[in-house]
């Protein structure tokens, strides 16, 4: 497989489905992807983000490149960063993607910043911390159930757009597409751009910052799924090497692709009526695949499905916001109980044993 360079590597470690909370920690953070990791064991707001984000720098500044996992719940803090380089990386350890080293020692190693908390003072606050863990849990829960509900309604939507699409007509496309790319064989590999998260619906930008050309797959009634689905099907059996990135509301579905060799992706837009085509390289048009026959008699079912799932995930948007806003409260707690001397001495020990 080809060596993959990308400008700034920005993705995130998991996702908020509409199958509920899906962590990849256990296939990014592993030590195929490196010999010698960290895992940091804290509470909320006690320095693990900042922690990592210092490390991050300290590695780059010494000509390293960093590959950055973002937290699916809140872009603004880091689940982990891997430094290929030195085979090594760092993560945070903690629910709701909780992880212990599997080698202790040998491949992993315990970052414990308990010994840095005020119990005395926490316990001073302990009602109020049980109570906004359980209310931000609770919202979280409440959330996923909103998106599960949104996630049937997409899917039957999906359903009835699959109908009216003339697929040997779509697939020649998808084909012509495959046959164009130029790289080198390879696998698949899933690295994640968007989330759906306390912040609101975030997409990185990854794949288009590394890329020359720029493929957009314009929407139409969430069809355009359809086609980047079989795209990566297609690139699979030709034995391709690929990123790709998934739909938050129904994973199963690919959203964008990255073909890093090529410096080359594809990546979902809004209608092509909506879609600045001097931003794209080419523009493909899924309206062009859907037959006007067979949708205007779906057009009444795929309407109602669209409309029951947008409202099914607003609200779950606004639900897992005011989690977001319960974190931030349960994180000053945090702040003012943690010896941040201590966690920077700790970052120090770090850096001097990656030899940064």
């Amino acid at each position: 497989m080809g060596v993959f360079v990308l400008n700034k590597e920005k993705y995130f470690a998991a996702i908020n489905s509409g199958s509920g909370f899906i962590s990849y920690f256990d296939r990014i953070f592993n030590t195929a992807a490196a010999s010698r990791l960290y895992v940091i064991k804290s509470g909320p707001g006690t320095g693990k983000s900042s922690m990592m984000k210092r490390i991050a720098e300290a590695a780059e500044k010494a000509g390293n490149k960093v590959v950055y996992f973002y937290c699916s719940s809140d872009p603004c803090s880091l689940d982990g960063i891997l430094i290929p380089s030195l085979s090594a990386g760092v993560l945070d350890g903690t629910a709701p993607h909780a992880t212990d080293p599997k080698y202790p020692g040998a491949a992993d190693v315990l970052l414990d910043f308990y010994p840095y908390l005020d119990d005395k003072k926490l316990a001073e606050h302990k009602a109020e911390i049980i109570a906004l863990t359980d209310k931000n849990r609770a919202l979280h829960k409440k959330s996923s159930s909103y998106r599960r509900y949104a996630a049937l309604a997409a899917r039957e939507a999906l359903d009835a757009v699959r109908e009216c699409v003339d697929t040997d007509k779509l697939n020649c496309a998808v084909k012509r597409a495959a046959g164009a790319v130029k790289a080198e064989k390879g696998r698949a590999e899933h690295r994640q751009i968007s989330a759906f998260s306390s912040r609101g619906r975030v997409r990185f930008d990854t794949y288009e910052q590394s890329s020359h050309k720029i493929n957009a797959v314009c929407d139409e009634h969430g069809s355009a799924c359809l086609f980047m689905n079989s795209l990566r099907a297609e690139l699979i059996k030709k034995e391709t090497a690929f990123y790709y990135s998934t739909d938050t509301l129904l994973p199963e579905n690919c959203e964008a692709i990255f073909l890093p060799d090529a410096k080359e992706c594809f990546v979902i837009t809004g209608k092509a009526a909506d879609t600045d085509r001097g931003d794209y390289t080419k523009v493909i048009n899924m309206k062009r695949f859907i037959k006007p026959d067979a949708y205007k008699a779906a057009r009444g079912r795929i309407r109602l499905c669209e409309k029951t799932k947008k409202a099914l995930d607003d609200e779950a948007l606004k639900i897992i916001t005011a989690a977001g806003e319960t974190h931030d409260e349960l994180e000053k707690y945090y702040i003012s109980a943690t010896d941040f001397d201590g966690v920077r001495a700790e970052t120090d020990m770090v850096i001097e044993k990656l030899n940064i």
